[in-house]
């Protein structure tokens, strides 16, 4: 079974559903991968019939859940989810109806932070805060609020578009991206966010991330592995990418592959990011810069090592508009 079987939608693409975001406070004592894995294996046998799709966070001591789907369905599971002795304190933090944006029936993700549960309470409350003041918030920037650790430049950034920006970087082969967030964490003095994510059947995939200050704004360089590129969670938030890194290999059919993923999840984004391509010979960008602009996608192409973090981010700065891009604006 390949990726997209695996991470098939748990309802129509298009309809209007009942979105929801609520946050609580984790009371399990074991392994807190072992004991999401439990929570996905009863949300499948439960929720994806009855169409609702979930994705699910835990950070600092907390539980972040995003819900979709018909608003009985949605509602019939959150009166369980009340009663569920794995957590407490039980926060509504968004309710709207919209398009369906969880593009399968289960996403997971652990963000290792050096945040206290009780600096997580507290974020928790200020935008409790604010929802209730009547500010309005999309579930993906509910998410981000939730997620990205206080201590980071964007913590409270990334809603403006002038000051913040996103690239996914990601690896034909090997792990060049992963190496090339840490160099940027050592020259900035900066933590890497160290994250994993999980769909309805694949394993956990690594996606880490690095922000800091670059040409007078925040700069997000997100590391994801390839697997990870069809997660329902990675698709939910492509739209928020200025650009999309590949570091292509010798092997042209590593690069095949990582192109066919590539545009199967760009394929529903209406304004898919730039694709801007490195590669150790110029040669290597024949072939998927031919399929990406078959695809009627930009496609810019870069010479540099992948295995060169220092040079990957000289040659990234140099190719016209790589980081001079516009970035998007995310909406509340």
């Amino acid at each position: 079974m390949d990726d997209r079987q695996q991470e098939q939608c748990a309802g129509s693409a298009g309809e209007t559903v009942a979105r929801i975001v609520y946050a609580s406070r984790a009371t399990i004592r074991e392994s807190v991968y072992a004991e999401m894995e439990k929570i996905r294996a009863n949300a499948l046998r439960h929720n994806n019939p009855a169409g609702v799709a979930t994705a699910l966070l835990h950070q600092s001591g907390w539980f972040v859940q995003w819900k979709e789907g018909p608003e009985e369905a949605v509602r019939d599971i959150m009166d369980r989810v009340r009663v569920d002795a794995r957590h407490r304190d039980l926060r509504l933090v968004h309710a709207s109806k919209g398009p369906r944006l969880l593009s399968g029936p289960w996403s997971m993700a652990i963000v290792q932070g050096q945040d206290h549960v009780m600096d997580m309470e507290r974020r928790v409350l200020a935008l409790q805060r604010e929802v209730d003041a009547g500010v309005e918030f999309s579930p993906p920037a509910i998410w981000r609020r939730l997620s990205t650790p206080l201590q980071h430049p964007g913590a409270m950034q990334q809603q403006d578009p002038d000051a913040f920006q996103r690239v996914l970087v990601c690896s034909a082969a090997g792990t060049g991206s992963f190496e090339l967030t840490d160099w940027l964490a050592r020259l900035h003095g900066c933590d890497v966010v160290h994250r994993r994510f999980a769909g309805a059947q694949s394993t956990d995939v690594a996606t880490d991330y690095v922000d800091f200050v670059h040409d007078g704004r925040v700069l997000r360089v997100i590391a994801m592995a390839r697997h990870g590129l069809l997660l329902p969670l990675t698709r939910a938030f492509l739209p928020d990418y200025s650009l999309l890194v590949l570091l292509l290999a010798a092997d042209a059919d590593a690069n095949a592959r990582l192109m066919v993923r590539v545009l199967e999840a760009l394929r529903p984004l209406p304004q898919p990011p730039a694709l801007l391509a490195l590669a150790r010979h110029s040669q290597s960008h024949t072939e998927p810069a031919a399929l990406a602009r078959r695809c009627g996608l930009d496609y810019g192409a870069g010479v540099a090592d992948p295995a060169d973090p220092a040079g990957c981010w000289e040659a990234l700065q140099t190719l016209p508009t790589a980081l001079a891009r516009p970035a998007r604006a995310c909406s509340q």
